[in-house]
């Protein structure tokens, strides 16, 4: 994946995102929030923060993308694409039993 390509579109299309999740999202300051329990997304002007239950997991920026916690990969590869291309799904971490 161009992860350079991928950033830009998501910080780009930030008000259009703030729209269609006006539901999951609110803003703060200069920070869009999208809450999607048990991940958090924090959309700021030169990153992007994917929280898992409060916790830092993973940074997306101009440089790449950063995973500091590996239960969360593949969620953040689904929002990432999700989020930058505006026709997007929600995606979750499905619960284990």
């Amino acid at each position: 994946m161009n992860w350079n390509e991928i950033y830009r579109k998501i910080i780009s299309s930030r008000n259009a995102l703030k729209g269609l999740l006006r539901n999951k999202a609110i803003e703060m300051g200069n920070v869009l929030i999208i809450q999607d329990p048990p991940v958090e997304i924090e959309i700021k002007d030169n990153e992007i923060r994917f929280m898992l239950e409060g916790e830092l997991s993973a940074i997306l920026d101009k440089d790449g993308l950063t995973i500091l916690d590996d239960a969360i990969e593949e969620e953040v590869k689904y929002w990432c694409v999700a989020l930058s291309s505006l026709g997007f799904k929600r995606y979750r971490i499905k619960d284990n039993p």
